[in-house]
């Protein structure tokens, strides 16, 4: 056989092993180690793929795994948040096809240096606009805490004036349960008003 096409899809037993459903963990573990990258890209589309295979093919030195990898929709946040950083668009682009991303990397991905990428990740986030998906978790101000980190802690209620904190929709009374305060250096020539 000719030097390289030795990885074709379908020239070898272990790519055609890989991809077979109901395959062991114990033969998944030992193919995850093979050289053949081919055989690596079809393990890390598996849907049974274990979490440490995963983060393992989300450091592999081939394009393809990466990709595989970034559009499996098994892939758990902390590994799609790796993928976010990889260079080479066509993994961010998978990353960004993927309905399991995190919204959070979508967002980060809408300012990426790269134009086709900053479209993909503004296509995402239109399309999850127009089919009214909330991404954040129901309750009072959900709407603005994907899109504002400042609100996540506490929103102003629409009628009363209140003060909800956003996790527990709860009232929260003025001065009890916010953040502490704090206290800065006293500015040189600067007199607070007399009271």
């Amino acid at each position: 056989m000719a030097r390289g096409f030795n990885y074709a899809p379908g020239a070898s037993e272990e790519v055609e092993l890989a991809g077979t459903p109901g395959l062991p963990r114990e033969q998944i573990a030992a193919l995850s180690l093979s050289r053949n990258a081919v055989v690596r890209e079809v393990l890390a589309a598996r849907r049974d793929l274990a979490l440490g295979q995963m983060v393992s093919f989300a450091h592999d030195r081939s394009t393809d795994v990466r990709t595989a990898l970034a559009a499996n929709p098994t892939a758990p946040g902390t590994v799609l948040d790796h993928l976010a950083g990889d260079k080479h668009v066509s993994v961010l682009e998978a990353l960004l096809a993927n309905p399991s991303t995190p919204v959070e990397v979508v967002e980060r991905l809408a300012f990426h240096r790269k134009s086709e990428v900053r479209l993909a990740a503004v296509q995402r986030i239109d399309d999850a606009e127009a089919r009214g998906a909330q991404d954040a978790a129901p309750g009072p101000g959900t709407r603005y805490a994907s899109s504002a980190p400042e609100l996540q802690d506490r929103a102003v209620g629409f009628g009363s004036g209140d003060v909800v904190d956003i996790a527990t929709g709860l009232p929260v009374r003025p001065g009890v349960g916010g953040p502490p305060a704090t206290r800065t250096a006293p500015v040189r020539g600067f007199r607070p008003p007399s009271q």
